[in-house]
C-alpha cells in the first residue's frame, strides 16, 4: 500500500496538475480517500483525476446522490463518493455502498 501524506497546493492550476500526476500511480481496484475541511479542494482534485482518466468534461460533485460512477476504458468503474452529509459509518452501510463494492470484488 502506498501512502502520500502531504502536498502544498497554492492554486487551481497546481491542484489540477497534482490530480493529473496522481493518475500515474493508480491501479485497478485501488481505494483512494481524501479527507479535509470543507472547501479545501477535495472535490476539485477528484474532478481533475476523473477528467484525466476518463476524458469526461462534466464531472459533478456527488454531494446529494452520494456516489457518481464513471467508466475508464469502458470497463473500469471509478466511484466518486462524497460522504459529507453522512453522520455515521452505519449510514454508509445502510445505503448499501459496501454491498455494491463487495459485488465488484473490492473487498
Amino acid at each position: 500500500m502506498r501512502s502520500i501524506s502531504e502536498f502544498v497546493v497554492k492554486s487551481e492550476i497546481e491542484m489540477r496538475k497534482l490530480g493529473y500526476s496522481l493518475t500515474n500511480l493508480f491501479q485497478s481496484q485501488d481505494l483512494i480517500t481524501f479527507t479535509g475541511d470543507l472547501g479545501v479542494g477535495k472535490t476539485f482534485l477528484c474532478k481533475s483525476i476523473i477528467n484525466k482518466l476518463t476524458r469526461f468534461k462534466e464531472i459533478t460533485s456527488p454531494t446529494f446522490n452520494i456516489v457518481n460512477t464513471y467508466y475508464f476504458k469502458n470497463e473500469i468503474e471509478i466511484w466518486h463518493c462524497d460522504f459529507y452529509r453522512i453522520d455515521s459509518f452505519n449510514e454508509v452501510e445502510e445505503i448499501g455502498v459496501f454491498e455494491d463494492l463487495k459485488k465488484k470484488s473490492f473487498f
